[in-house]
């Protein structure tokens, strides 16, 4: 049957998806090289397995739509008001940088100028649906070379309208200068945002009070392909209208739930637009010419790396971490074959050049996912001749910290890193700061912080802050890999030193903790611990009672911990009373006990429960006298049996005559 054709086409490729997917998984290479090869070998170039191109081509630009609206919705307005800067210097110089270096060799191998200029141009751009796919399955989208990637790729994609207008003009396609296109533009634009500012939340308020799963998943599809379609009319990208649409439901509550509502429809497409990728591959012809592709595969990437790594050091961060972004944006990106289109279209480029640039493009999004499993062992190599990054001279640093001993050294100034430090201010206990961020430790040096910018994995910067005299460092970066290197050379540098790493993945822990730290905190963890303890509350279970609970589970996960210091278990002090639990209530105005003394009450005999302090005026007396008088707005700590407990705050909270009869 013909109509069944296109099912047919469907079932064959995410058949040979799947084995393939599952073949280089359990090589323990990316999925998205088994997708890749999926491409080639079903692809009019390969086995000629599918006949319908052009639908498949349709369903991966749906898979780079939701895969653009997915990081908006990981994101906000704020963390991308935070970018950019970023974007506009890193992004802006990795563009022009890339566009006239490719452009100036083109012209040097014979090239025609508006040639060379248009390659200049379409291989300016990277790959966005893979570099923050391998980002985010790596955890590194928040780390330094995470951050720098997304703005650079943002810059891009807000790019790709400019280009598109630009490859016809240049061809001499002269258009008649108009500001109807361009109000128009504006007018959609401005639309699309009074509707998500002020009409999004109440349509979604609305739609969930039907209680409907099927209607609110419909009407999320629906505003991400018809933001795409609006931008798309408005003259720019598909994928940025989806950006544009997550970072609309970003600051919702709903936010989490459409994630987890998305997530298997975008893993689906993005397969779907890998293969798509691998279908344009003419193995035929680079292998025909294999010895030119290669020469030219390698210039391509060796160049884009180092633009791309120059643009980076914008950001003031190391040399490494400035190559690792030029090793995960030397690829070509989708919207390149877009703009391959549009040149040909527009006579810029001949069918030979076509082919070859499409194969190159082709070639070097293949290529990523290996670049990018070994991307930090080749920046390491490559640069571990230069020196380490230091904001202050040696002479200087060593000044200031040769008196310092027994200190703390906390690594990375962001959340985490700020909280360690105020608490270890308000105590006077010594400790010195190293952040990666050179903009974040220029704005605390200015606060009064004496902090050092440079790399916490580098010996010199450890050894300029005293890692020989310190008790204990701190780890609060957000770079996984980082992490697991700086625990090597601190444990090796000082064998005593205590080692407090902040992680984000349970899974992390044992691998740090085996490499040397001594406690392992995970984001994940604490954060289901602190969950619970709110639902426990809400449900009026006591704080004793809560903190037993939730200390048990504390101490279940961090069994395999050997913590230098005491821990904070404190259900281990109520071991002489198993079945009792510890609670604090408010003595609140016009309770019978006001202006009474413990005694009096009969407090004791009428409870069963012991008063173990009493907080007064943020002042804790412990274990009051049976003469201690109560008074309205202190906090009893008591200690006993739930049943004990429902006596006591029965007793606590029943209110005096006048009370009463005023009421």
């Amino acid at each position: 049957m013909p109509e069944l054709g296109f099912l047919e086409d469907i079932l064959t490729l995410l058949g040979l998806a799947l084995a393939t997917a599952y073949l280089f998984n359990r090589l323990r290479l990316s999925p998205i090289i088994g997708y890749l090869a999926t491409g080639i070998i079903i692809g009019p170039h390969g086995f000629h397995l599918i006949q319908g191109v052009h639908e498949v081509e349709l369903l991966a630009e749906v898979g780079v739509i939701l895969l653009l609206f997915t990081i908006g919705l990981e994101f906000s307005f704020s963390r991308i008001l935070h970018l950019k800067s970023l974007m506009f210097r890193s992004g802006l110089s990795q563009v022009l940088g890339t566009t006239l270096a490719i452009a100036g060799l083109c012209l040097l191998a014979g090239v025609a100028p508006r040639t060379s200029l248009a390659l200049g141009m379409i291989l300016a751009l990277s790959s966005t649906a893979i570099v923050l796919k391998l980002l985010m399955e790596k955890g590194e989208i928040d780390s330094a070379h995470g951050r720098t990637s997304l703005a650079i790729l943002l810059f891009q994609d807000l790019c790709v309208a400019g280009l598109l207008i630009a490859l016809p003009l240049l061809a001499g396609q002269a258009r008649e200068l108009s500001l109807q296109p361009t109000l128009q533009a504006l007018v959609i634009m401005g639309g699309l945002f009074l509707f998500a500012r002020f009409g999004l939340q109440p349509l979604l308020k609305n739609i969930l009070k039907t209680r409907s799963g099927e209607l609110f998943r419909i009407l999320i599809l629906v505003l991400v392909l018809g933001t795409a379609w609006v931008t798309q009319k408005a003259g720019l990208s598909l994928a940025l209208g989806a950006f544009l649409a997550g970072l609309a439901l970003a600051e919702s509550v709903y936010a989490h739930q459409v994630l987890s509502d998305i997530l298997p429809f975008r893993d689906t497409f993005l397969a779907v637009f890998f293969i798509s990728v691998g279908m344009l591959v003419n193995m035929g012809q680079l292998l025909q010419q294999w010895e030119l592709i290669l020469l030219l595969f390698l210039l391509l990437c060796t160049l884009k790396t180092a633009v791309a790594a120059l643009s980076a050091l914008w950001t003031r961060y190391p040399p490494r971490t400035a190559l690792l972004v030029g090793l995960m944006l030397f690829q070509g990106g989708e919207f390149s074959f877009i703009l391959l289109k549009q040149a040909m279209s527009s006579q810029l480029i001949s069918e030979e050049i076509y082919q070859i640039t499409l194969g190159l493009v082709a070639m070097s999004m293949m290529a990523t996912p290996i670049v990018f499993a070994r991307a930090k062992q080749l920046a390491k190599a490559l640069t571990f001749f230069l020196p380490a990054p230091s904001g202050l001279g040696a002479e200087e640093l060593e000044a200031r910290t040769a008196a310092l001993s027994g200190h703390v050294i906390i690594a990375g100034y962001g959340v985490a890193g700020r909280s360690v430090a105020k608490v270890l201010r308000s105590t006077g206990i010594p400790y010195l700061v190293v952040e990666l961020n050179g903009g974040m430790a220029r704005q605390a040096g200015e606060a009064g912080e004496f902090i050092l910018y440079g790399d916490c994995t580098s010996e010199t910067i450890l050894h300029g802050l005293g890692i020989e005299r310190a008790r204990a460092m701190v780890l609060a970066i957000n770079d996984a890999s980082a992490l697991g290197r700086t625990v090597r050379v601190a444990r090796r540098l000082n064998p005593s030193l205590y080692l407090l790493v902040r992680t984000k993945f349970v899974l992390e822990v044992a691998p740090l903790l085996k490499q040397g730290a001594d406690e392992v905190i995970p984001d994940e963890l604490e954060a289901s611990l602190q969950l619970a303890g709110s639902l426990l509350r809400r449900f009026g279970i006591s704080e004793g009672r809560s903190l037993k609970t939730i200390t048990e589970l504390r101490r279940e996960h961090y069994s395999g911990q050997e913590a230098k210091t005491p821990s904070a278990d404190l259900s281990r002090y109520l071991s002489t009373l198993e079945a009792g639990s510890l609670e604090f209530h408010l003595l609140e105005e016009g309770s019978i006990c006001q202006g009474k003394s413990l005694l009096a009450l009969d407090f004791r005999h009428k409870s069963n429960c012991t008063v173990v302090g009493v907080i007064r005026q943020e002042h804790l007396n412990y274990n009051p006298a049976a003469n201690f008088v109560l008074e309205a707005g202190d906090t009893l700590i008591l200690l006993g049996t739930e049943e004990d407990m429902r006596k006591a705050r029965a007793l606590l909270d029943e209110k005096s005559e006048e009370i009463t009869g005023a009421a």
